[in-house]
């Protein structure tokens, strides 16, 4: 087929403007011309111009139009004539010059072609409607012609090139209708099918179709046709054949597509026609009669599709819908007819019963809407019915445009509507869901006639649904088939509700109906309660056969139920009974439902409106009347239940639920002063209804009538439930009352009277159950229960949990009453001793000690005799009847203990204070008599209460370890976290605890909590047996919970909204708060390590094992040589113990994992305790447990290596692990560490470490790799043990040795040689320690020298094959892991003194001379293997090392002699003599360490001057592949390699090692220069190759730390070459850390929490990474804070081109780029300038230092700035960068706040930097700079991949407050100069705090911060507020000016109008207080008078009064 014309950019599916259109004046033109034409013209062929070589012929365009007027030629020939012309045309691309040649114009050649090509269209179709055919596809000029419609598509192309408009004939409709037609007729068949019938041509011809429709139409504004019964022909089919496609999910399809874009493209001319001509009465009733049904459902389809920005038509197509609906019904012309309907006339002054449903009657054509309205709710169509809310909505808008209001206004601060409707898809489920949505803006503008007109349309929408309900109330007999309908309906009123809220059409307080409007929704109410009436007296018994149905139904009831109260409250009226009880019987409904999909949104609505009805009537003030009403309705409604168990577990889960026990608190709270009494009063009525009903099971009637008792249940059935409820619901809600209530000083007088009478209500009950142990009590109940333990339980829980909370709201009230009425009211409750002060303590013979019951019970009673009691009754055979209760009496018994604890104490004092007196004097001896018989009674007194004291522990301990025991047997230690949780826990009151609720599972969690919280209470008195048990049950409660930190891989605990058992044990023992406790501190290292063993013996299934006594290490080390025995089996019963027994492999795992968890724990306790002395009870057992693990590999050495060996090996890592940390802590500890650290072996961790080399070959395939990196870790750890136990024995040493030598600095200076020889002959014990590190340091001198020898001794292959062969580098790691370990250990030691390093230097050697000999000599072992291997192993053979990098022009110096020669030959391939100087060549005596206060390195100074020009030749694609992780081994090698160079670079230092050869450092400092640089090229790096470069990184401080010691002018070019290293490593750090990268000073203590985390790989790398980048900036802080200032000035040069973005030499290669609106971006080189500048501020002291930053720091400040000028933008707010990935370029959000941090703290030192006044004013304009697109977020949808981080933007948040406070602080002239900046930064952090996620809105993602981080943020804005006070002499007169913009922002009147919510309100108010304060009088009366009436005045008078209660100081009281 011939080439296409090329078709146009699709239209976005809306309307261009064109031009006009042709005038008759124009066409008769050109007929002129035509006729002007000579005849020959006419007959020539025109296709015999056109052709490949076709010139251009003045009369192409006037040959086209003649042949097309022509009737006799041929329509195919024209059609092929036209369409050739398109082509040629369009091949041309004739220009102007062309286009005037012509004789014809063209635009007028267009316009002909175009009204002629249309005409065949139009007659193709006429012919084909006539014929009632189907289109004849590729037929000359049919309408599925696509040459016809490329012809068509040209013309179009051409006029908006020409600017020509073209006309579009009034019967092209018909056209697009056939070809919606032909689309529409494939909807309907499969998708396969759709495949095959759509050809390739048909789609074209569809495409091509939508170009020109959309460009058709934007011509005239998009208005080109003035026949509405066409444009209702077409938009039907195009409407009817969306919705197919949408409700056939075919819109991802190519006809789908077309479909929607077709529809997309004529909605808009369709609406914009309705605007420009409106409907007349047949119009309007036509488009009624078609379009309005369609249109509903078509927009109701929409909205359910969630959004995507991808598809256009999914945004458009509602617009234009809801424009088209406008337009057709409520056009400008038409909208007055609607608002005069006068539909509420009928409801004034009327009663429920007198309303008639009558049919309206209107005039004109309003009436045909309502009857199409009356139609749809008659049909049910459940989709058009769902869109009459949309209707109203739409309604409200015309209205409100008409009379020119905005719609899309803000609301001031106004009624607290809470209530939104979100309307799903899912056809047999519910649709309605209650959420907060705030209310449409538009309501506050308008008047009140106007809001009852928009009401009168509701009333007409409303009143056809009522009445469709009203027909179903008045069915008889079975109506189930009807439920469906019913929901229909119940669904479109709660769509109109919800519209009614938002556009908040009625208002209570601007009602101007006369009652009307009321009497409506009053109506609606009513008819909603009767259905519910209906549906639980007709579906009660058989709701499961209705289940979906009635699921969804009654969720409907309950929104609808919850929108009419947030309507207006006053619709419920005096039903609120009945609204409880419809409540339950749904949450009944609900329960019973549990497996239907539709069930949770039901429980979430039920949820919500109980919530709901709480909270309006705490609002009214009347909460006391919803709580009388629940508890009544709750009565009552179990006369009606079904099913029992059903209704008892339903309210459960709803009184349970912390949402609605937190709005009961809340509401009791709120109640007023004045009303507390009067609510305990009814509190006291409802508990005695309550005690009638459990005792008679019949609820009083109002009238003194009874309510027949349920027949569907036995009496007993209902006895026991009663008792249930009674005890579980009635109690919850009357312990909350009397736990919330507030008492003052001045109700609580009245409280504690009506407490009186509550008491004189309980007193008989509580009294008659146990004065004769529970006999009257059975009596009681059998009435109506019989003798049911559980039922006496529930009973026994209501009376003792109210006895708990009105004993605790009594001492409230007495505490606060004058003392007089104290004193009268404590005895109403037995507690005298409360209100007692000391004189009447004096005066007291004994204590008087009331018991805890003696206000209600008898005195002779006790509570020990009541808890037996009851417990006998309610734990039965350690099976817990009743969970509540038994909590409940632990909760009396520490209550007890507490009063006890303070009893106790004051009687001893007492007793210790007449002991006093009896030891003075008397006057006589009856006296003397008297005050010994006070002793006695003291005395007596207190062994009563201790012994009372500690029979109640004993209770609760027992009690506690019994059902943890139960617990622990029922069920099998799995490693998984107990599932048992706390139902409602909070931290701060255990009486918060919805006890009612507990089960045997959670019981056990709420003790431990209890008990553990209260540890300090009970501990004194518990017996050792007890403790020991408590401490072994927390301990192996924890076990479950680190395991399933492991599972999971998080580091915090106790976090959940659930706590469970094992995470309470695991913080209690974590918190060092814990071991303040002495049984913990001298209980719980026995006790674990008690554990640990039977651990142990349980894996190895032996009793032989004996962990707490050490072996002699010799002996135990040559056993573990002799392998032969233990392999062969010489021994094999020994062999037998030490290997796990595998026939039971489960138990076996379950152990393992068991000792695993305990390692763990260990490692997580407290670092202050595990210094303490029982650390070397800890360390004697896990060096034992090592010893076993190592023979037990041993003894499967010859075996088949399984899982097993695997699970030893990680044991024995975590052992070396644990060690690790019990060596940190006892180092700390100067006491106790030194003898916890000598039990560290050094020959065994030396040992244990090459037989750990020898087992890792063997290991499974399967876990090699996890095998491998717990083997480096096993190497790590005892590098590290190694290094604090080398440390503190020779500290030890040298110790005790300074003694000896101070007793001889007295003799004379004659004696001074014997005084050496003295140190010398020091007691055998000093040099103990010193010997065992010889020893150590002779083992690994021996082992080098092997090393050496067989290194020098192999070929040069078998060197190149040490790389590979993984034994020998493991092997030679361990052993320079050891060597470094010591190293270090020594060096920290000697660091550790106090003298200076010249000092140190000097003398350290001389405390150990052996010592040190045996030290120089290993490191010169040492220095020899690494230089032998590593020329062997990591640089070319063939190259000379030394040689210049132009080898050619400098010729090669001396030999390697300079640096120090090898002991044991030539130094090949080493640095040469030419590095060093020649003086130093022809002086030797200069490398010498000089006795100067520098010391002096002539060697290192050669080294570091000439080492920039020089060049080693490393392998570098054998490098390459060791940092690819390619050789793990090899990775770990250099990593120790490079540790060990930096050990030995700091030891020389402080000792002298003369011999030091520095051939090696050159090696490792190109190896490490690599590294690093192969780092700042890479993606993320392994894990072993962040080791690797970790030490890399410490070779290189350690090198730093020579530079002070040296020429600088000799080592510049090295010096910067090494910061610019630095800098682009850093660089790259902060790159792969992401949004996680921060400045050194906000990093600190993260490594400490990642320590925390589990074994993660990605957690690993993740910690490794911030290890790598901290010890970056370490080491650069070593070269800042040691550096000349020569270098200073160095590095400050080398940052300042960092943070400008240039290369030093480069000023063209600019770092730093804009980007585009979303955020530019910088190098990573930017990012490292700034932690270096960071680092540089930190660590730079000394005057003539800080005086060269002060020249460079406003250069460096304007880089600052400049970076966040091209950063800012909305990526700043996005997510994290994934670590996996590559990431060249660091997070813009990350740098951003580094900078921020870093002028915060520059402008916090006034006194050191100067800053200028337009740097100040930037700082101040920057807060509101980056958070104006911080508010761009809040208010649109996120679209874009990667979702905004809250958190960063909290910290971003908090960093720009911090930096406007100091600013306020410390730059106060600069900042006042600016204040407006300042202002405008202030309100735009305060309008941030506007738009709160409330709520989550279903199918939109709005980005907002969550409730309790704006708290957070808003603290911080606070802290501006308050500094604004704290400088009020310099900003106070511009205080009201911040508080102004509060109270605008706080009433709704800022960016998102929606106001502050009340928790940032509280957040802000102090600070809003200290404004007040700052604020002049004539300032707050300025602001009083501006603000006028309105709620901006009322809110400054509230915060006025409450600044002037809570915050003004007036002076003492």
């Amino acid at each position: 087929m011939d080439s296409a014309v090329p078709s146009s950019r699709r239209s976005s599916c809306h309307g261009h403007e064109g031009a006009k259109s042709h005038t008759k004046k124009r066409k008769l033109r050109s007929a002129d011309v035509v006729a002007q034409v000579p005849e020959i013209s006419k007959s020539a062929r025109f296709d015999e111009s056109v052709g490949g070589e076709e010139v251009r012929s003045p009369w192409k365009n006037l040959q086209l139009i003649l042949s097309l007027q022509d009737k006799n030629v041929d329509t195919r020939k024209n059609i092929d004539l036209a369409f050739d012309y398109a082509k040629s045309s369009n091949n041309e691309d004739m220009d102007d010059i062309g286009r005037r040649s012509q004789v014809l114009d063209t635009s007028r050649t267009i316009v002909f072609v175009s009204n002629w090509i249309q005409s065949c269209l139009i007659s193709s179709e006429k012919k084909t409607r006539h014929d009632e055919g189907a289109p004849q596809f590729e037929t000359y000029g049919s309408i599925m012609d696509l040459r016809c419609w490329k012809i068509f598509h040209f013309c179009l192309e051409e006029s908006k090139k020409l600017h020509v408009s073209l006309t579009c004939s009034r019967d092209f409709l018909r056209v697009i209708h056939a070809i919606a037609r032909d689309a529409s007729s494939f909807v309907n068949e499969t998708s396969s099918a759709v495949k095959e019938s759509l050809s390739g041509e048909r789609v074209q011809i569809y495409d091509i179709v939508l170009d020109c429709v959309s460009m058709l139409y934007s011509f005239h504004g998009g208005i080109v046709n003035k026949n509405l019964d066409l444009w209702i022909l077409l938009m039907d089919k195009v409407i009817d054949s969306a919705l197919k496609v949408l409700m056939g999910q075919l819109d991802r399809s190519k006809l789908g597509d077309f479909i929607l874009q077709l529809a997309c493209c004529l909605l808009e001319p369709f609406a914009k026609f309705l605007s420009v001509h409106p409907t007349r009465k047949n119009g309007f009733q036509n488009f009624i009669d078609k379009l309005l049904e369609p249109l509903l459902h078509l927009l109701h389809v929409l909205h359910s599709i969630a959004c995507d920005s991808g598809d256009k038509w999914k945004v458009n197509i509602p617009k234009w819908v809801e424009e088209v609906l406008a337009q057709g019904l409520f056009h400008p012309t038409h909208i007055e007819g609607f608002l005069s309907l006068q539909s509420s006339v009928r409801y004034r002054n009327s009663s429920d019963a007198s309303i008639k449903y009558e049919k309206l009657v209107n005039k004109s054509y309003h009436r045909h809407l309502f009857d199409k309205v009356e139609k749809i709710v008659a049909k049910k169509n459940d989709l058009a019915l769902i869109g009459l809310g949309k209707l109203l909505h739409l309604f409200v808008c015309c209205v409100m445009k008409q009379n020119g209001i905005s719609v899309g206004s803000g609301v001031p601060r106004g009624s607290n509507f809470s209530l939104t409707t979100h309307v799903s898809t899912t056809p047999h489920h519910s649709h309605t869901t209650a959420s907060i949505v705030t209310p449409a803006s538009h309501s506050q503008s308008m008047n009140a006639e106007l809001r009852r007109s928009i009401f009168d349309f509701y009333i007409q929408i409303m009143e056809y649904q009522l009445a469709d309900i009203s027909k179903y109330l008045q069915t008889e007999g079975e109506v189930g088939s009807a439920l469906y309908n019913v929901w229909k309906t119940l669904r479109s009123i709660n769509d109109v509700l919800f519209s009614l809220i938002c556009d908040k059409l009625y208002l209570r307080t601007e009602d101007t109906s006369e009652g009307a409007s009321r009497n409506f929704l009053r109506s609606i109410h009513t008819v909603l309660m009767s259905l519910s009436a209906k549906i639980e007296s007709s579906f009660g018994n058989d709701e499961k056969s209705n289940g979906e149905v009635l699921i969804s139904l009654r969720t409907e009831l309950i929104v609808s139920v919850h929108h009419l109260l947030n309507i207006e409250y006053e619709v419920v009226g005096d039903d609120l009974e009945s609204l409880w009880m419809m409540i339950f019987s749904s949450a009944t409904c609900c329960y019973s439902s549990m497996d239907m999909p539709s069930q949770p949104l039901l429980s979430s609505e039920i949820l919500n409106l109980s919530c709901r009805l709480i909270d309006v009537y705490s609002d009214l003030r009347q909460v006391d009347s919803a709580i009388y009403a629940l508890c009544k309705a709750m009565r009552q409604s179990l006369l009606l239940v079904r099913d029992c168990e059903a209704y008892s577990n339903s309210l459960s889960v709803l009184f349970s639920s912390s949402k609605f026990r937190l709005s009961l608190t809340n509401a009791i709270k709120t109640i007023p002063e004045g009303q507390g009494s009067a609510c305990l009063r009814q509190f006291c009525t409802d508990i005695k209804e309550s005690l009638e009903w459990v005792r008679f099971g019949d609820e009083p009637a109002g009238t003194g009538e009874t309510v027949k008792s349920n027949s569907y249940s036995s009496d007993s059935l209902q006895g026991h439930l009663r008792a249930e409820l009674l005890g579980k619901i009635l109690c919850e809600v009357y312990a909350i009352i009397l736990d919330s209530i507030v008492v003052t000083s001045g109700n609580s007088y009245s409280i504690g009277s009506s407490l009186k009478s509550f008491i004189e209500i309980l007193r008989p009950s509580l009294g008659r159950m146990i004065t004769l142990r529970l006999d009257s009590g059975i009596e009681m109940l059998s009435k109506s229960t019989g003798p049911d333990n559980v039922t006496i339980c529930w009973f026994l829980v209501l009376l003792l949990r109210l006895i708990l909370s009105c004993r605790s709201l009594f001492r409230q009230a007495i505490s606060l009453m004058p003392p007089d009425a104290s004193k009268k009211m404590s005895g109403v409750i037995g507690d005298s001793l409360t209100v007692h002060c000391g004189r009447d303590w004096l005066d007291m013979t004994v204590s008087t000690g009331e018991g805890f019951l003696s206000w209600i019970l008898p005195p002779s009673v006790s509570l020990l005799d009541v808890i037996n009691s009851v417990s006998d009754i309610c734990i039965k055979d350690s099976a817990v009847l009743c969970p509540p209760l038994v909590y409940v009496l632990n909760v009396m018994a520490l209550q007890r203990l507490t009063d006890l604890n303070r009893l106790i104490k004051s009687s001893e004092y007492m007793l210790q204070w007449n002991q006093m007196k009896d030891q003075t004097k008397f006057n006589d001896d009856a006296d003397l008599s008297f005050n010994r018989k006070r002793i006695r009674k003291w005395t007596k007194c207190v062994t009563r209460m201790r012994e009372e004291a500690a029979s109640l522990t004993e209770f609760m301990l027992e009690c506690l370890l019994s059902v943890a025991k139960d617990k622990e047997s029922s069920s099998s230690w799995d490693g998984n976290a107990d599932g048992s949780h706390i139902h409602g826990l909070h931290d701060n009151n255990s009486s918060d605890i919805a006890s009612g609720f507990l089960d045997e599972k959670s019981l056990t969690s709420v003790l431990w909590q209890l008990f553990c919280k209260n540890v300090d209470i009970w501990c004194s008195y518990a017996r050792k047996k007890h403790s020991r048990n408590f401490l072994t049950h927390i301990i192996q409660s924890s076990l479950s919970c680190l395991v399933s930190l492991q599972e999971h891989d998080t580091s915090t605990t106790g976090r959940l909204k659930t706590r469970t058992a094992p995470q309470i044990a695991l913080e209690f023992l974590i918190n060092i708060v814990s071991y303040e406790q002495r049984f913990v501190r001298r209980y719980m290292a026995s006790t674990f390590c008690g554990i640990l063993q039977k651990s142990v013996i349980s894996i190895f299934n032996t009793s032989a094992v004996d962990l707490s006594e050490l072996p002699d290490w010799l002996e135990a080390i040559a056993a573990v040589e002799n392998t032969s025995d233990v392999q062969s089996g010489t021994s094999p019963q020994t062999r037998q113990k030490m290997v796990p027994d595998e026939s039971s492999s489960d138990e076996l795992d379950v152990e393992f994992s068991r000792c695993q968890c305990l390692l763990n724990l260990l490692m997580r306790l407290p670092e202050e305790y595990l210094s303490l002395k029982s650390s070397s009870l800890y360390i004697t057992y896990i060096l034992n447990f090592e010893r076993i693990l190592v023979l037990s590999l041993l003894g499967e050495h010859n075996q088949t290596w399984s899982l097993n060996s695997y699970q030893i090996f990680r044991l024995l890592v975590t052992c070396r692990k644990a060690l690790q940390i019990l060596a940190v802590a006892s180092s700390k500890d100067n006491v106790n560490g030194s003898q916890s650290l000598c039990l560290f072996p050094l020959p065994w961790l030396l040992k244990s470490l090459s037989l750990a080399i020898e087992f890792q070959h063997a290991f499974p395939e399967d876990v090699a790799f996890e095998a491998r990196a717990a083997l480096f870790s096993f190497l790590d750890y005892t590098s590290h043990v190694l290094l604090m136990v080398t440390e503190n024995q020779y500290q030890h040493s040298i110790s005790s040795a300074v003694p000896v030598r101070n007793a001889h600095t007295k003799r004379e200076n004659a004696e001074r040689t014997s005084e050496q020889s003295g140190l010398l002959s020091s007691p055998k014990e000093t040099l103990v320690p010193s010997q065992s590190i010889s020893e150590l340091a002779k083992a690994l001198e021996d082992d080098l020298r092997k090393s050496l020898t067989t290194v020098r001794e192999a070929s040069g292959d078998k060197k190149r094959e040490c790389v590979i062969e993984t034994q020998g580098l493991n092997k030679l790691s361990s052993t320079i892991a050891s060597f470094q370990g010591l190293l270090w250990g020594i060096a920290s030691a000697l660091g550790g003194q106090k003298a200076g390093i010249s000092s140190s230097r000097m003398k350290s050697s001389s405390y150990d001379v052996e010592l040190m000999t045996r030290i120089k000599l290993c490191v010169e072992a040492y220095v020899e293997f690494t230089i032998c291997f590593v020329k062997a192993v990591f640089i070319e053979d063939n190259l000379n090392p030394c040689m210049t990098v132009n080898s050619d022009k400098l010729k090669p110096r001396a030999s390697c002699g300079q640096y120090g020669a090898s002991r044991d030959g030539p130094n090949e391939g080493c640095p040469t003599e030419a590095m060093m100087p020649s003086d130093v060549i022809s002086d030797p005596t200069k490398c010498e360490p000089k006795r100067k206060s520098r010391l002096s390195f002539p060697v290192l100074e050669a080294f570091l001057s000439e080492v920039p020009h020089k060049k080693l030749h490393l392998k570098k694609l054998l490098l390459m592949k060791v940092f690819k992780g390619e050789n793990p081994e090899a990775a770990f090698f250099l990593g120790q390699l490079f540790i060990a160079c930096s050990a030995i670079l700091r030891l020389n230092m402080q000792i002298e090692l003369n011999s030091l050869s520095w051939s090696l450092f050159p090696i490792v400092l190109d190896i490490s220069e690599f590294m690093l640089m192969e780092f700042c090229r890479s993606e993320l790096p392994n894990q072993f190759a962040l080791f690797l470069l970790d030490g890399a990184v410490r070779f290189l401080e350690e090198l730093g730390n020579y530079f002070p010691h040296i020429d600088p002018s000799l080592s510049k070019d090295f010096y910067v070459k090494l910061i610019v290293l630095h800098q682009r490593a850093i660089g790259k750090g902060i790159c792969l850390q992401g949004k996680q990268a921060k400045l050194a000073s906000q990093e600190r203590g993260s490594l400490t929490k990642l320590a925390g985390q589990m074994n993660s790989q990605f957690s690993w790398e993740r910690s490794r990474l911030v290890e790598l980048k901290e010890r970056l900036t370490i080491s650069f802080s070593t070269y800042v804070r040691k550096s000349s200032e020569f270098h200073l000035l160095s590095i400050i040069q080398a940052v300042e081109r960092a943070l400008v973005g240039v290369w030093e030499g480069s000023m063209t290669n600019y770092e730093i780029v804009c980007g585009n609106l979303d955020g530019g971006e910088v190098s990573s080189v930017v990012s490292a300038g700034i932690v270096c500048l960071d680092s540089i501020l930190e660590h730079v002291t000394g005057p003539r230092r800080l005086n060269m930053i002060k020249k460079h720091i406003q250069n460096l400040v304007a880089g600052l700035f400049n970076i966040i000028l091209h950063l800012q933008g909305p990526t700043i707010f996005y997510g994290y960068v994934d670590l996996t990935k590559d990431s060249d370029v660091p997070h813009s959000g990350a740098v951003t706040l580094m900078c921020i941090e870093l002028l915060t703290k520059i402008s916090g030192k006034p006194s050191f930097f100067e800053i200028e006044t337009c740097h100040i004013a930037q700082s101040l304009r920057i807060p509101g700079t980056l958070f104006q697109y911080f508010l761009q977020l809040l208010i649109s949808e996120s679209t874009l991949t990667s979702a905004p981080d809250r958190k960063a933007s909290m910290e971003l948040y908090d960093s720009c407050c911090r930096m406007l406070c100091t600013a306020l602080k410390h730059r106060k002239s600069e900042t006042r100069q600016c204040i407006a900046l300042l202002q405008d930064s202030v309100s735009v952090l305060l309008h941030c705090l506007e738009t709160v996620n409330t709520n989550h809105v279903a199918g939109k993602e709005i980005f907002a911060w969550e409730i309790q981080e704006a708290v957070i943020c808003a603290s911080s804005l606070r802290r501006i507020y308050e500094e604004v006070r704290q400088q009020k002499d310099v900003f106070g007169q511009f205080s009201f000016q911040f508080l102004s913009r509060y109270i605008w922002v706080y009433c709704g009147f800022g960016p998102a109008k929606t106001g502050i919510i009340r928790e940032v309100d509280e957040a802000l108010k102090p600070g809003l207080y200290a404004l007040i304060d700052s604020c002049s009088a004539d300032d707050l009366q300025l602001l009083h008078t501006t603000f006028g009436e309105g709620p901006c005045r009322s809110t400054l008078a509230a915060l006025q009064h409450d600044y002037t209660v809570h915050f003004q100081f007036e002076g003492k009281v």
